[in-house]
Parts: structure tokens; sequence; C-alpha cells
């Protein structure tokens, strides 16, 4: 009699900030029910598992937030060493992951005979960037599902005339309307996220890409890169510590993004960076989506960027409009080629965009 090989896995998890609250907004009762609610969307390429444990955890800021450190990292480790494991899905990032990275054995991974994808960011940050660089992971700075309710209702509130005619709304009432479309659009949203998790598996290119333009220096038609990067505030975090390797920018791009941060904590950050070396070192830097609240601040970090390199400096800038705290999202791979392409279109900024090489042409880079 054959024997069958069970399908490969998609996990999802929170190893960040507790994500018990997306349920009501997916329209499911528990994890059972968000858990068949993505296996509907992959169907049977891949069978889907989720840590109601992690998922449903405990959090009280003014007490640590989690209280599942040893948890945590015996998932991690179970999920490295794992290699029926395809992907593993961060549901959200938010906080207190950072605390356990030197608890976990992260050579794990360098023994694994099967690639393993994660998909995160911003508290997740350091696992891309970390786990990124052993060769058998591909570690995709994406949104966590998890996000894309506040996400699209922050697009809504910006694009209304797009979607109804505003005119003689009230504040309240704009706000309203926005996460009432949000909320109507997430549980499909989840699932078009989770399809696409399967798609990349299976080799296809997403459809989602990384584009913006070019805010300063000079760029060819197209260029390979390898960046490295994520969320600015977690990137400090790994300065000066035994992971700094991971967001080395010697040969590489380094891409920042973040949310909620006032313009002077963020230039005390970026001089963090400066003071480290890494913006000297890189070939060419990537500014994501910076807000808070309803402040848009990307225009503001630029210039707060320039203040850090030298004068006259030719490094190249680019602005990503689909990189960040933002939606939609394009998923970027850190420390793998990609091709930076650029183009010129009569006066205003040349255009980029950001196309991932096929995984079997290009290992990774350590």
């Amino acid at each position: 009699m054959m024997k069958t090989t069970p399908p490969r896995r998609i996990h999802i998890t929170a190893w960040g900030s507790s994500a018990k609250q997306m349920l009501t907004g997916l329209g499911v009762k528990d994890v059972p029910g968000m858990v068949q609610l993505v296996q509907q969307a992959v169907g049977a390429r891949y069978q889907v598992t989720a840590s109601e444990r992690m998922i449903l955890a405990r959090e009280v800021d003014e007490e640590g937030g989690r209280f599942d450190d040893a948890a945590r990292v015996r998932e991690v480790e179970s999920v490295f060493a794992d290699d029926g494991v395809a992907a593993l899905v961060t549901i959200r990032g938010g906080a207190w992951f950072t605390r356990i990275l030197d608890r976990i054995n992260w050579d794990l991974l360098g023994k694994r005979k099967r690639t393993l994808h994660l998909f995160g960011f911003s508290e997740m940050t350091t696992l891309i960037t970390i786990a990124g660089q052993y060769p058998q992971v591909v570690g995709l700075y994406d949104l966590g599902p998890g996000f894309l309710e506040s996400g699209m209702k922050r697009w809504a509130l910006k694009n209304l005339s797009r979607l109804t005619n505003p005119q003689g709304m009230s504040d309240d009432l704009r706000a309203g309307f926005a996460a009432g479309w949000a909320n109507a659009k997430y549980p499909e949203a989840f699932k078009a996220f989770f399809a696409e998790v399967a798609d990349l598996l299976d080799g296809q290119p997403s459809p989602r890409v990384p584009t913006g333009r070019l805010l300063q220096g000079r760029l060819p038609a197209r260029r390979p890169i390898v960046i490295t990067g994520g969320n600015l505030s977690l990137l400090v975090a790994m300065l000066g510590s035994r992971f700094m390797p991971a967001i080395e920018t010697q040969s590489k791009w380094l891409a920042i993004e973040d949310l909620n941060e006032a313009c002077d904590k963020v230039d005390r950050m970026i001089a963090a960076l400066r003071l480290a070396g890494l913006l000297d070192r890189a070939d060419g830097l990537i500014l994501g989506d910076f807000h808070s609240g309803d402040t848009e601040q990307s225009d503001a970090v630029f210039n707060i960027l320039r203040h850090h390199l030298p004068r006259g400096s030719r490094k190249p800038v680019v602005a990503l409009d689909n990189f960040g705290h933002i939606w939609p999202l394009a998923p970027l791979p850190f420390h793998r080629p990609v091709t930076l392409c650029c183009r010129t279109q009569g006066r205003g900024r040349p255009s980029v965009r950001i196309e991932a090489c096929r995984e079997r042409d290009y290992p990774p880079t350590r």
C-alpha cells in the first residue's frame, strides 16, 4: 500500500501582542473558526494550523505585557525545527517579542532540510531580519493580517471621495463610514492574504509589488540589490547586540518605516543608525510610510534624514508607497537579491519598483 505524505503546513501564531480582538472582526467565534476560514482560502494544498494559546494570550501592559515568555520560546524553536511547516504567519506585531531574542536557538534554522517562509512586520522586524539570514529561510517583511482592518480603515478615510460623496459629512460620520467599509471588507481581505501565501509557496510571484519614487541620487534602469531593515524602533533595539549583523548594511540597502513616533524621536533614532555606521555603509536607503495618528510624516522624515547625510550626498534614497504600517502593503524580501527598477517619466521624480527574483536562482546572502 502506497504511503501518502501529509500536506505541509501554514502555521498561524502571535509571538508579539495578543490577537484575540481580531476574531470578532473576522466574524468567527474562536481560533478554530479562523483556521477554517484560512483553510477555505488555501484549499487542500496546505494544512492550516494555529496556536490558540499564543493568539489568545493574556496581555497586560502595566505588568510587562505577556506572561508566557518560556512558552513562546518553545513554540518558536518547535516551528524552526519542523520541516513540515512551510510558512509561518505572525498574525500581528505589537510588542514583547524583542525581549526573548537571546533565549531562542536560532541555529535550528540552519538544520532545516526544507525552506521556511516567514511573514511578519513591525515588532516582528527582529524575526524577519535574523531568521532571513539563513539559507533555508525566506524572510518577507509583510503585514500581519491582523493589521488589515485598521490599515483599510485609514485608507478609506484618506480616499472617501473614491468610495462615497463625503460632502457635508461630519468627522464622526466619515470615521464611521471608513470603519464600516473596512469591517465589511476585512474577512475577504484576510482570506485573500492567505491565498496569496499559498501561491507564494507554490512559486507564484506576488501581485503586490513595492513601488514608489526616487527622492535623491541616481539609479540605472535596473539594479540588483539586497535589502535589510524594517521598523525603525526595532532596528535601534538591535544596535550593539549580537544580532546586529542581521541589519548590517555593507553592500545592502537599508529600509525603514515606523508609526506614532514624534519627529524628534525619529531624528534621535536615525542618529543612532548613523552613529553605528549603518547609513554610511548602506548602498542606498528606502523610506516607507511614517505617520502619527492622522498626521502624515513621510516628507518630514526625508527632511530629517537629509540632516544625517553628508552635505551634497548623492546616496540614492527611495520612497516606497506600500512599505510600512499602510494598506495596501507589498511584501519586501530581506537578505535576498531583488531587482530595483527605475524609470524616468517627464519632469517628475523617477518612479521605482522592486521585483523579487526567483528563489531557485538566487540564494540568500549571509
